[in-house]
């Protein structure tokens, strides 16, 4: 057995797959081209300060000039030329192509040249005010929350959603009425907050998930739910779309409805009693 010249693969000829092979002949006729990459010492043009570079010295045999940042690099060193010339064009503006108008925000005095009108002191001066006006910002957020709602649910739970809406009337999906908390869907003649958590709500999924936390807000969730007179119904979910669970889940969902108009009847008779 034999091993590939790329990645080390136990094979029987020379390569495990095309793509290894390519990224190796690839990185031969490049190196034999351009040479190999070899790291040494320079000097910043602009600060003097040394640092290492890795480079192909046949790529590049005349450079000469070395930044160690970006700010050395865009940072210019005016000749007396160039400053003539600046100095020349804005002594050819007199003092009537000026004008002085008023930012639209705040109110402050701007001097600015005729041709380059200007409304605005500053750029958070021009964004405050369109977003006073128009209020894009609030209309964005509204359409990222309901973008967003629309993402994470999954397609059990808008197949349940769709059952409950052929059964069911007066349905709420994703409705913030509980002091500003949702449920995932609400039957309000039945008044029942259908919750339907997935493995967000019990496993760790990635980093920066907490499972504490999501489960600190469900309860508070739930409790915010009970105040308003409604009762929360949990549906646990850890799995994949499965249209036979959600059918199931369905059935159970009615059949507890049917548990509690028989025992609000009994209590509304008994009271009448």
């Amino acid at each position: 057995m034999n091993k590939c010249l790329y990645c080390g693969k136990d094979v029987k000829n020379k390569y495990c797959t095309v793509s290894c092979q390519n990224k190796h002949q690839n990185s031969e006729k490049s190196n034999k081209i351009y040479g190999l990459f070899t790291e040494f010492k320079v000097e910043c043009f602009k600060c003097g300060i040394e640092f290492n570079v890795k480079e192909r010295y046949k790529l590049f045999p005349q450079k000469e000039k070395y930044y160690c940042s970006r700010s050395c690099s865009n940072s210019r060193n005016w000749n007396e030329k160039d400053k003539e010339k600046i100095s020349k064009t804005l002594k050819n503006i007199t003092q009537k192509d000026r004008i002085i108008t008023k930012c639209k925000n705040c109110g402050k005095d701007i001097e600015h040249i005729k041709s380059k009108k200007r409304i605005f002191c500053s750029h958070s001066c021009n964004t405050s005010y369109y977003n006073k006006t128009t209020d894009r910002c609030r209309k964005a957020g509204l359409k990222s929350s309901q973008i967003q709602k629309e993402t994470r649910r999954s397609k059990n739970e808008i197949y349940l959603s769709e059952l409950c809406n052929s059964f069911f009337n007066n349905i709420l999906i994703n409705n913030n009425m509980f002091n500003g908390w949702d449920a995932d869907i609400i039957l309000t003649d039945e008044k029942i907050a259908i919750l339907w958590n997935g493995k967000w709500h019990y496993e760790k999924i990635m980093e920066g998930h907490s499972v504490k936390q999501v489960q600190n807000r469900d309860r508070i969730k739930i409790e915010e739910i009970k105040k308003l007179g409604y009762e929360p119904y949990i549906i646990k979910d850890m799995g994949k779309y499965n249209k036979e669970f959600v059918e199931r889940e369905f059935v159970k969902l009615k059949k507890h409805c049917a548990v509690e108009q028989l025992v609000s009847s009994r209590d509304s008779y008994s009271r009448g009693r």
